[in-house]
């Protein structure tokens, strides 16, 4: 038969899905790996999906999105975010990971160069990669928290070099960035004249300090940002996101699901307005049981005498286990195999997240305890020989 593309053939693969492909033939592992969380969608949000299906909400929906959820997204964004938008500057998207393709692939021409944390959501290169452009990774300081270095960006810009993708909080650090760091990069986005990429997938998991958005800090036109309704309200599986941009570029990324997906399940939509709309206190409850854990996490970890690196955002935990002597591969096999504790490598992020390894807080907080004690108990046996 004829032969696959040479290109996708070479595409980075997720080492998240690696880990949950090795765990699946541990007996009964402790799966720290996954970013799904493990509340279930608030029922008033399935009962706003349910009944709008029963209403005849069952077709197809505009490409960029229906109105009145565009409306609400428009009005969220301006009074959680403080961005300047309004309905033509929205665009509803499969998710956070299909507002970020279909914004690369009107941003991005083949050939050219994204620069992407590194650390980073493995993800971000894949999606560069099939687009037949090249992700550049520029490294986060782990010193300092793996927050940003403007000038490791900076250093890293080329003449073919077309967007620089910025992601706060982080995944898979928890990193919830400074304004003055993301005013820096977005200055030198509009010296070397750049797309900048904003992924804020978890804008309202914030434990410490404050979620920015990079578009209030500077020319709002050059920054297109991009939200999900995934982590805020446990609705991974809805497969509902959006993209905050100029006008122009908004359309064109309405345009451009059409070849793709067409656009976003129109019944997932109509829960995410039910989302808008609803109460909003399961997001605090989130949160608070996200903090609950990392703290019961980072403690045991202590314990252990296993560094960590604090997440101010999201719901992961990064442990630096290079005292163990092992890559961060070599570790999380061993883990899982003598422990049966699934975790994710910081490898798979980039080369400069090996030396840790990511814990997920996204599953119950015995869960996460017992885990890390597991992990500093290897950690301990491997420094002890």
């Amino acid at each position: 038969m004829p032969a696959i593309s040479e290109h996708i053939l070479h595409t980075p693969h997720s080492g998240i899905r690696r880990m949950i492909e090795l765990a699946a033939g541990v007996p009964d592992p402790l799966m720290l790996v996954s970013g799904d969380p493990d509340f279930v969608t608030p029922g008033h949000i399935i009962d706003g999906a349910a009944a709008a299906a029963h209403g005849g909400a069952t077709g197809y929906a505009p490409s960029a999105g229906i109105a009145a959820l565009r409306e609400a997204i428009a009005a969220k964004v301006r009074a959680r975010n403080g961005l300047d938008a309004d309905v033509p500057g929205v665009c509803v998207t499969t998710g956070g990971c299909g507002g970020l393709f279909s914004s690369l692939l009107v941003l991005v021409d083949p050939g050219s160069e994204v620069l992407v944390p590194d650390p980073g959501w493995s993800n971000y290169a894949a999606i560069v990669h099939v687009l037949r452009s090249t992700p550049v990774g520029y490294p986060l300081d782990a010193d300092a928290g793996f927050t940003l270095d403007p000038a490791q960006i900076e250093a890293r810009i080329t003449p073919r070099t077309r967007a620089i993708l910025l992601n706060s909080p982080n995944n898979p650090t928890g990193t919830v960035e400074t304004e003055a760091r993301l005013r820096a990069v977005l200055d030198i986005a509009e010296r070397h004249d750049l797309w900048v990429i904003s992924d804020e997938c978890y804008d309202q998991l914030v434990f410490d300090g404050r979620h920015v958005s990079t578009a209030t800090l500077g020319d709002p036109a050059r920054v297109v940002t991009v939200f999900t309704f995934s982590k805020t309200y446990a609705m991974t599986g809805w497969r509902v996101g959006y993209v905050v941009a100029a006008p122009d570029v908004a359309r064109q990324i309405a345009l451009h699901q059409e070849p793709v997906v067409s656009c976003a399940s129109t019944v997932s939509q109509h829960a995410a307005l039910t989302a808008l709309r609803g109460p909003q206190d399961i997001v605090g409850v989130m949160v608070d049981a996200y903090r609950s854990r990392r703290d019961a996490a980072i403690a045991e970890l202590d314990a252990a005498g296993v560094p960590t690196v604090r997440p101010g955002g999201s719901f992961f935990l990064m442990a630096d286990i290079r005292g163990a002597g092992l890559g961060s591969w070599a570790f999380a096999q061993q883990l899982l195999e003598r422990t049966g504790v699934a975790i994710v490598p910081g490898a798979a992020f980039g080369p400069a997240g090996d030396g840790y390894v990511r814990i997920s807080l996204a599953v119950a907080q015995d869960v996460v305890v017992e885990g890390a004690r597991r992990l500093g108990g290897l950690v301990r046996e491997l420094q002890a020989g």
